[in-house]
């Protein structure tokens, strides 16, 4: 029986896990911590971005977040805008740290 892994892409055969320390897994990891709500996840409560439903997203938060979450990576720069709507795009760079 086949166990649902994690971090997974959508593929042309369906579901697919994603290569741990490759680019496409840490950015998923990091895409994952920017919508999560701090204390969502009881055994990791300082995990994730607070909501920016009223304010733009804190760049030093998420990037705390990722040092502490995800040390593999540097990331490199982070940018913020809205849309006009409300909507908060954010893009990042990174760079895995070589171990």
């Amino acid at each position: 029986m086949d166990m649902m892994q994690y971090p997974i892409k959508f593929g042309a055969d369906g579901f697919v896990k994603l290569r741990d320390g490759t680019p496409d897994y840490y950015a998923q990891l990091l895409t994952i911590a920017l919508l999560t709500e701090p204390f969502t996840h009881p055994f990791a409560p300082d995990f994730g971005v607070l909501d920016p439903s009223f304010q733009i997203v804190d760049k030093g938060n998420f990037v705390r977040t990722a040092a502490e979450f995800v040390p593999e990576v540097r990331i490199t720069n982070v940018s913020v805008s809205e849309d006009g709507t409300g909507k908060s795009n954010v893009r990042f760079s990174f760079e895995i740290v070589p171990g």
